[in-house]
């Protein structure tokens, strides 16, 4: 007896059960598995987030026009309500291709993103443009950030901004006791007036106060071979 009602119990389970799933189909239960089929999900994840921002880059016509300054604002929205950072250095890669003054406003915003990598990308971001508007920001950045890598992307971005601004903004970077920033500062000013004057800091800090260093001696041929000759 007591078998037959286990048997009746586990019958009355499977009924339920078949029951329940069918009044699925019409019922509007809520959706627990958080990765339907794709053609029904309303899930935006982080990575479709980043593929979907990433495809905006390709509308950028190079120029200013309402039709740009919309795809931007909407890259502006996205990024002050984004949480992601990855997400977030998307639309920094992304907006950068646009010559708005939002795109501009949003790369020099981003500068200080509590994330490190989002300020990196943003250095990197305004340095490929090259705009003087964009040295005042990057120099700030060079001065205050506490973060060596945001510092080396903002002193390594000045070096494509061809202006005399930029070469006195890597003056900080001269006087840095950290020898990677320095260096990064050396070749940027080497990018920005195309002079060499090898690591001698100083003579890079004359060039930045407008001054004219002498060139450095060149040594001779004899001199070279000696100082790469073991004996």
């Amino acid at each position: 007896m007591p078998t037959q009602s286990r048997g009746h119990g586990t019958h009355l389970l499977v009924a339920a059960v078949t029951l329940a799933l069918a009044g699925c189909q019409s019922m509007p239960w809520p959706q627990m598995w958080p990765f339907p089929e794709r053609e029904r999900t309303t899930y935006n994840t982080p990575a479709m987030r980043v593929q979907a921002i990433s495809e905006f880059a390709m509308r950028s016509t190079g120029v200013d026009s309402p039709e740009q300054r919309e795809i931007t604002d909407q890259l502006a929205r996205q990024m002050q309500v984004e949480p992601d950072p990855l997400v977030r250095q998307a639309v920094v890669d992304s907006i950068a291709e646009f010559r708005t003054p939002m795109a501009q406003q949003v790369l020099e915003a981003g500068l200080a993103d509590d994330n490190r990598a989002v300020r990196v990308a943003c250095c990197h971001a305004l340095g490929r443009r090259g705009e003087t508007v964009s040295v005042a920001s990057l120099a700030n950045v060079l001065r205050t950030e506490k973060d060596i890598d945001v510092r080396l992307a903002a002193a390594e971005a000045l070096g494509n901004i061809k202006s005399p601004e930029a070469i006195q903004a890597l003056v900080v970077a001269l006087d840095d006791r950290d020898p990677a920033l320095q260096y990064v500062g050396v070749q940027s000013m080497k990018s920005i007036t195309g002079k060499d004057y090898g690591p001698d800091v100083q003579a890079w800090r004359t060039v930045a106060s407008g001054g004219s260093p002498p060139p450095p001696e060149t040594p001779t041929v004899a001199e070279r071979l000696r100082r790469v000759s073991p004996f």
